[in-house]
C-alpha cells in the first residue's frame, strides 16, 4: 500500500518485485519444510527438551509449517472471498489457537525443567491440541474450493495421513486418575495451580474435597472391614451397618469405626439426590411444577 502511493513509479515497482519475490519463496519455503518435515526428515533439526517434549517440539514445527503453507495459498488464491468463507477461516483460526495452546503447554514444562510427574498432563495436553488442529487441517482440505490444489496439499501436508487423532482411552484414565490422588501430589497440585479451592461450610466443591480427603484417610479402614465381611467375622444384621457389626465383632476398634462412619455420611452427602414426598409431586390448582 505504501509502495502505491510513492512518487517514483519505476522504483515503486522494483521494490514491489522484490517483495512479491520473497513472498514467493517464503511460500515455497514453507512448501518445502512442510513436505520435509511430513516425511520424516525433521527429527533430525536439533530441538531443546528432554526424550517426551522434544517429539512434540518437531511434531509443532511441523504443523505450524503446515499452517503456514495453507494460509499463505488460501489467502493468495481466494482474496477477499476467504472473509466470506467463514468456514475456511474458521478452522484456520481453530489450528492457530491449538497451535498456540501447543506452544503454552510445552514451554511451561520446559520451563520448569521438565518435571517426570507433569508427563501424563503434558502428553494428554499435546495430544488434545494437535489432534484437533490436524482435525482442523483435514477438514479445511477437504472443503478447499480448488479439488486439485486441495489434493496437491493433502500430499504435502499428510504424505502418511494423521499422526495425532487426540488423547487414548489408557492416557484419558490416566489423567483422570491424578483427580484421585491425596492432597499434595505434584501432579495433583500443578493441574490444580491458580484454581479457586473453596473451603466454606456448605459448598459443594469444597464437600466434594473433604468427602475425597475423609475416604482416602479412611481406605486401610474399608480393606479391613471388607476382609472381615469376606471372612465372614462381620455379618450384620438385617437393616444393621456393616460398620456397626464390625465394632461389636471386635474386627474395628469403636474410634476406627468412626472414622468410617464420618467418611460415609462425607460421601453421602455428596452423591445423594434431592428426594421428595409423593404428595409434593401431584398436580394441584395453582401449582407451578
Amino acid at each position: 500500500m505504501a509502495l502505491a502511493g510513492r512518487e517514483d513509479h519505476v522504483q515503486a515497482l522494483r521494490e514491489f518485485v522484490d517483495l512479491l519475490m520473497k513472498h514467493i519463496m517464503f511460500a515455497a519455503g514453507n512448501a518445502a519444510s512442510t513436505l520435509v518435515f511430513n516425511l520424516g526428515l525433521g527429527r533430525f533439526e536439533p530441538v531443546p527438551g528432554d526424550a517426551l517434549s522434544q517429539g512434540y517440539f518437531r511434531a509443532l514445527n511441523r504443523q505450524a509449517a503446515a499452517f503456514a503453507l495453507l494460509a499463505d495459498l488460501s489467502m493468495m488464491l481466494l482474496g477477499g472471498a476467504l472473509k466470506r468463507r467463514e468456514r475456511l477461516s474458521a478452522r484456520l483460526g481453530d489450528v492457530l489457537s491449538y497451535l498456540y495452546l501447543s506452544s503454552a503447554a510445552l514451554k511451561r514444562y520446559h520451563d520448569l525443567g521438565s518435571p517426570e510427574h507433569m508427563q501424563p498432563l503434558l502428553r494428554w495436553a499435546m495430544e488434545e491440541s494437535l489432534g484437533q488442529a490436524e482435525k482442523a487441517l483435514d477438514k479445511l482440505l477437504d472443503n478447499f474450493p480448488n479439488r486439485f490444489v486441495g489434493c496437491a496439499l493433502r500430499v504435502l501436508v499428510f504424505p502418511f495421513g494423521r499422526r495425532h487423532t487426540g488423547p487414548s482411552d489408557e492416557l484419558d484414565a490416566e489423567v483422570a486418575a491424578l483427580i484421585g490422588r491425596s492432597k499434595g501430589d505434584p501432579a495433583l497440585e500443578e493441574l490444580l495451580a491458580g484454581c479457586f479451592r473453596p473451603q466454606a461450610e456448605g459448598d459443594p466443591v469444597a464437600a466434594l474435597q473433604r468427602a475425597c480427603d475423609l475416604l482416602d484417610e479412611a481406605a486401610p479402614l474399608h480393606k479391613v472391614l471388607h476382609q472381615a465381611i469376606k471372612e465372614g467375622k462381620v455379618q450384620p444384621a438385617s437393616g444393621q451397618s456393616a460398620i456397626d457389626a464390625a465394632i461389636e465383632s471386635g474386627a474395628l476398634q469403636a474410634a476406627e469405626g468412626q472414622r468410617l462412619h464420618a467418611a460415609e455420611q462425607a460421601r453421602r452427602a455428596v452423591i445423594d439426590v434431592d428426594a421428595f414426598d409423593k404428595a409434593q409431586l401431584l398436580p394441584e390448582h395453582g401449582k407451578v411444577r
